[in-house]
């Protein structure tokens, strides 16, 4: 893939104001919270741009990415929400508030299926087969390789057509109401998991 950037600690000073989407996805190096550590945020761009940002782990200090994550003209597009926006808030203090979930717009649209992963959704609607076998690779690396970073720009491509489709999809089965209230409460699931509180509401 081209058009890749890397940035060290932080977004730079770059205008992404007029973007009305941008998606997003974060490597960490595991999945319990305050053990293990973000590493890294990806954002693209449907004009297909990407930017991977190797987050400072000693202060998590971000205020350009920070600033563009708290804009709420900007719709920000993730798979499976619940986790993006924790490790967001957790380690950065940023709770972007327009977002669209395309886990959970494929599990209210797409009930005669159960595979509701990426890979799944980037297969059946995008018509690609990708590859995840980077996912659990060394994220701590300050090193990456080629392939983790085509991967990383990767998890975020597809996921404007994806939600094109979806949005479809909920708009055709009378469900948009319901997955717009559903936005509504990721949230407040972020905010009780870390106060101590996990339910399994909304799981992987």
């Amino acid at each position: 893939m081209t058009n890749i950037k890397v940035f060290e600690n932080d977004l730079p000073d770059i205008d992404l104001t007029g973007e009305k989407t941008i998606s997003l996805d974060c490597e960490a190096l595991g999945l319990v919270l305050g053990r293990d550590p973000l590493t890294l945020i990806q954002l693209g761009l449907e004009s297909k741009r990407f930017f991977i940002i190797k987050l400072n782990r000693k202060n998590y200090n971000a205020p350009n990415l920070v600033k563009l994550l708290t804009n709420t003209k900007i719709e920000f597009i993730m798979h499976f929400a619940r986790q993006d926006l924790l490790w967001l808030k957790y380690h950065l203090n940023a709770s972007p508030k327009n977002i669209f979930c395309t886990k959970v717009a494929s599990k209210i649209a797409r009930t005669a299926s159960s595979a509701h992963g990426y890979r799944d959704l980037v297969k059946e609607i995008c018509g690609k087969d990708i590859s995840k076998k980077e996912q659990q690779s060394d994220w701590g690396n300050p090193n990456l390789s080629e392939k983790q970073i085509s991967y990383a720009a990767q998890d975020t491509e597809y996921l404007f057509e994806i939600r094109k489709k979806l949005s479809e999809m909920l708009t055709r089965e009378n469900r948009k109401d319901l997955f717009d209230n559903s936005m509504k409460v990721i949230p407040i699931l972020v905010d009780m998991e870390i106060s101590g509180f996990k339910l399994n509401i909304f799981e992987h």
